[in-house]
């Protein structure tokens, strides 16, 4: 199997498995450990063939692989050292065009939001205290849309993404946010 086809395998069974446990529910009701599980495999996997191979570039495995390299570090949430130590590495390779801009800007936006701090480009929304999805606090919003278009992302018309309906809405917005701040200190994302 070559580079770009064992990131396409890993891929593949982060999907499968995403929507065997969306078709049933259970991928919205907090992090799924089935899901967990494979989001660190995953990982673990991708780090021993950066390792061995280099990061995979577009140039060296093509844009579909390199686009799913990135979507597997974007999942690797609950190991915050790996998601920071690719930052460091996509925001070099970005000067040079070698990684999609846009994947990185996610990776930035959700390195912050798990720490607590604000987004520079309102990628990541949550439910807040009175249960309406929203993107979390960011930088200079006046700005926001000017930064987005910069990296190739659509302006946002609101930071509102949803009203208190839908199927997936928290019952209880306050108790799923204390278990989502215990979940950041628990994983070391943020520090007590």
């Amino acid at each position: 199997m070559t580079y770009a086809e064992e990131i396409l395998h890993l891929m593949r069974e982060d999907e499968a498995v995403r929507e065997v446990l969306a078709s049933t529910g259970e991928l919205f009701h907090g992090y799924h450990p089935q899901m967990e599980k494979v989001h660190l495999r995953n990982a673990q996997k991708l780090k021993e063939l950066i390792e061995k191979n280099g990061f995979p570039t577009i140039a060296l495995v093509g844009e579909e692989a390199c686009t799913a390299a990135l979507r597997i570090i974007l999942h690797a949430i609950s190991w915050p050292e790996f998601m920071r130590a690719q930052e460091e590495v996509l925001l070099e390779l970005v000067k040079t065009n070698q990684v999609p801009k846009s994947y990185v800007a996610f990776l930035v936006d959700r390195i912050r939001f798990y720490e607590g701090r604000k987004q520079i480009y309102g990628t990541n929304a949550d439910w807040d205290e009175n249960g309406i999805l929203r993107i979390s606090d960011v930088e200079d919003e006046e700005n926001l849309n000017t930064r987005r278009a910069d990296i190739g992302l659509e302006p946002l018309e609101s930071l509102v993404i949803t009203p208190m309906d839908g199927d997936y809405h928290p019952p209880d917005p306050e108790k799923r946010h204390k278990e989502y701040i215990e979940w950041t200190h628990k994983t070391g994302w943020r520090k007590a």
